[in-house]
Parts: C-alpha cells; structure tokens; sequence
C-alpha cells in the first residue's frame, strides 16, 4: 500500500508587521488639510477661525477616522483574498494529493515440490447401523504443488492451489464382521485382506478461491475469501495374503497372486467453502495461516471387486470439511521468495447410498444409508514463489 503526503507552507502575501507600523507612523505625522487655513487666517481672525475650526474638526475627525480604516480595509482586502486564495488551493492540492493510492495489481505464481499422507475410509453398514465391512486405504506420496494469486485492485484477489500426487508407497487393509465374529469391534473381524502392493493411480486436490484483504496495521492483512474445491483420490491393490473364517472363525488362508489387481477404490469430494488467510510481514519473512471450511456437494465413491466380479457406486449428499495451512516465506529477491508449507484437509465421515450394478455373489440394487466413507491428507511442501 503506497500513501502519498505533501505539506506545503504558504508564504503570508499581505503586510508584516514592520510594514503596517511604518503605515500608521506616516498616518500620524501626516499634515492635516485643515492645519492650511490656520496659517492663512490672519491674526485677528485666528481667533474666530480657531473657534470654528476646533468645532468643524471635533465633528470631522470620527469621519476621517472612519475613512482612515476603511482606506487600510480597502487596501488590505484584496491581498488578505489573495493570500486565502492561495492558502486554500494549496490545501486543496495536497488534500488531492493525499487520496489513498491502490496497490498495483500483481500476479504471483507459485511451484514447489512435497510430501503428503493420505489415509481414507471405505465402509458398508447393516439395517442396525452396524460397520460389516471396512478398507483402509494409506499413501505416503511425494507430490507436486502449484498455484497462483492475482490481485485485481481495491484489494480483490483471486488464488487457485493444486496438488498432484506421484506414485509413492500405499497400503490396504479389508476387514468384513459376519458369521463366525463375536461381535463388531475392531479385533472381531472375520476376514481380513492386507495388500502391501497398492498403487495410488491418482491424487488431485484443486482449489479455486476470490476474496478481498482488509488490512489490521501496517504488517498484517486478512484475506476473507470463498471458493471452490475438488479433491480425487483412487488406489489400487494387486495381491496380498487373505484370511477367513470358512468353517471355523478365522480357520483358512490364501495368498493372491503377486500383481493380480484384486480391488479398486475411488473417492470424489466436489465442494464449496468460506475461508480466511492472516499474513503478516516481519522483515524478510512472511508468515501465513489459513483456515477454511465447508461442504461437500454430491460427493461419490467407486469400488470395484475384481475377484468377485462386483461393480458399486456410493452416493453422498453433503459431508462437511476443513482446511488449515501455515505457510513461511523469505524473501530473497524483490520478485523471488522461498516458502515452506503444510496443509491438513479432512472431509468427515458421512453416510449414503450404495448402488451395486453387478457381482455374482451379493444381490444388485440400491442399498439405502449403507455407505459409509471419509479422508484426510496432510501435506508438506517446498518452493518458490515469482512475483510478476
């Protein structure tokens, strides 16, 4: 933010004080036009003359005291209008110079390179609410982050964020409660299948925002801002060991074929959220934190049971969200800074409707309420940051 401030002094135009005391000085020695006739008259007359004149001069010195004033009035006035005139346009000029100038419009463009932690919740519930189904799906991912931010003037701003993930290392565990289990806790699970090859195929977490700073003190600016956000995740898993209860709980074991894609996993989170940003300025650092929050619209899931030949699609309504992000900026050059940056997202558990389109050994349909799934990812980033 650039403020301009111009004091001007103006110069006092009319007379100084040493100026208008010779003025009354010459006003007091001045011969009177009256003191002529006194002279002229002769001695015989003075004193009659005297006598009409001290009565003609008694009632002619308020006029001429009065016109006195009136003369230094007149000739006053027109400088004393000058020097307002001049006082005035200066105010003015310095007050025109004064108003708030914007910030130029900028653009910055942000790339960097990190880290993130995914770990998602697939579920399917029975009529009573029970979990009889769970997968748990982990990445440990490098990825790539991008972005930018464009500042619009009068403080409007627009910003857009991505994040895409890279192969990396993932992990999934399916446990399913029927039959033979003892109940539904977490160590009463009937089967269990645990694929330590899973590959995360995709990751893509996007946002778009516009929002307007409004400035604290000199160093610190809140971004009050809205959005859209869209997130991507899918895995799949190939082989692993499997164990369940055929006869007996938990009394047989198989182990799948090495790189045989045994499930694939998909999850959707399209959304809208409010958020605000504090950044704060302390030399040639620049710190941020961020908050958001939001809801999910229609989000969705995608399962596909290769083994069992079952296909099923979950449907969500709204699932609320949140968003928190710090991030640290140096400032290396005026157009060139470094950052370093976490982010935390997680779209909460919610439960919908699961549609299944095929399987050769559960009944297609719709299964109402019976959908469960949820996400979070945390991420660690590092870059640079080009101010245009």
């Amino acid at each position: 933010m650039t403020l301009h401030i111009r004091i001007h002094r103006q110069e006092d135009y009319g007379r100084n004080a040493s100026n208008f005391a010779s003025s009354l000085l010459c006003d007091a020695t001045q011969q009177h036009p009256y003191d002529e006739l006194l002279q002229l008259a002769g001695s015989s007359q003075r004193n009659a003359a005297a006598t009409s004149l001290s009565q003609a001069k008694s009632s002619a010195e308020p006029a001429a005291g009065t016109a006195r004033v009136m003369r230094r009035f007149t000739a006053s006035f027109p400088v004393f209008v000058f020097g307002a005139f001049c006082a005035t346009s200066t105010v003015a000029v310095a007050a025109d110079e004064t108003i708030y100038a914007a910030p130029d419009s900028s653009f910055v463009l942000v790339g960097g390179v990190g880290y993130t932690q995914l770990r998602a919740n697939e579920l399917v519930y029975d009529l009573a609410g029970n979990h009889v189904s769970k997968l748990i799906w982990e990445s440990d991912a490098p990825v790539l982050t991008t972005g930018f931010k464009a500042e619009l003037g009068n403080s409007w701003t627009i910003a857009a964020n991505s994040v895409i993930g890279l192969s990396g290392e993932s992990h999934m565990e399916d446990y399913d409660w029927y039959g033979f289990s003892p109940g539904f806790g977490p160590g009463d699970w009937a089967s269990r299948d645990i694929s330590p090859d899973t590959s995360l195929d995709r990751y893509i977490n996007l946002d778009i925002a516009a929002g307007r700073d409004f400035g604290i003190n000199d160093a610190t600016t809140i971004n009050l801002h809205g959005g859209f956000k869209y997130t991507d995740v899918k895995w799949t898993a190939y082989g692993g060991t499997f164990i369940y209860s055929g006869r007996a709980f938990r009394d047989s074991q198989e182990i799948f074929e090495p790189g045989k894609g045994i499930i694939s996993y998909e999850q959707r989170y399209p959304g809208v959220f409010l958020g605000a940003e504090v950044i704060t300025r302390l030399g040639d650092w620049t710190l941020s934190g961020l908050l958001r929050g939001g809801l999910g619209i229609d989000e969705s899931e995608i399962d596909d049971h290769w083994l069992r030949t079952m296909h099923s699609k979950g449907e969500f309504g709204t699932e609320p969200f949140v968003s928190f992000g710090a991030k640290a900026n140096y400032q290396v050059t005026d157009r060139v800074n470094l950052f370093l940056a976490g982010n935390f997202d997680k779209y909460f558990r919610e439960k919908g409707d699961m549609t299944v389109d095929k399987s050769k050994d559960t009944a297609t349909g719709i299964y109402k309420n019976l959908a469960g799934m949820d996400l979070q990812a945390l991420t660690i980033s590092a870059g640079f940051k080009l101010t245009f």
